[in-house]
């Protein structure tokens, strides 16, 4: 069985990421997609006596949720299995982590094209997931 997690932060990458996944596993009779959106969480919240840490979370559970929704409707409109997943955490980590808890045999996920420079410094989550996973990572332009 192909169990594949699809990290979607709502740019068009990742939904091509989710297309590219889909048209390779059409043939494919048992396949379960996860999509994961993985929100960070706020450094400092201001003026942070009058937000409930219980009020962040669930705002930032309802934007991945959100940002879900097109992408989860995607894969139901294929006829795919799939489930979405909201974390919040640092990106890179939360999309090795959850693939590992889930069991998925690969992530496929797409990539945005961070300048050299921002790479340098900073890293793209795509690049840190290829090292924190063992598993068979696609990048999808």
């Amino acid at each position: 069985m192909k169990n594949l997690l699809i990290p979607i932060d709502g740019s068009k990458s990742a939904l091509r990421a989710l297309r590219y996944a889909l048209n390779e596993t059409q043939r494919d009779l048992d396949v379960q997609i996860h999509l994961i959106n993985v929100q960070t969480p706020l450094l400092h919240v201001w003026p942070g006596k009058l937000l409930s840490p219980d009020l962040v979370r669930a705002e930032l559970q309802r934007e991945g949720e959100q940002l879900l929704a097109d992408a989860l409707s995607i894969a139901n409109a294929a006829d795919v299995r799939a489930s979405a997943h909201v974390r919040v955490g640092e990106p890179a980590q939360e999309i090795a982590t959850c693939a590992a808890q889930l069991g998925s045999t690969a992530i496929v996920m797409g990539t945005r094209g961070v300048g050299v420079l921002e790479g340098m410094v900073m890293g793209s989550v795509a690049h840190k997931v290829v090292h924190l996973s063992p598993l068979p990572v696609t990048l999808v332009k």
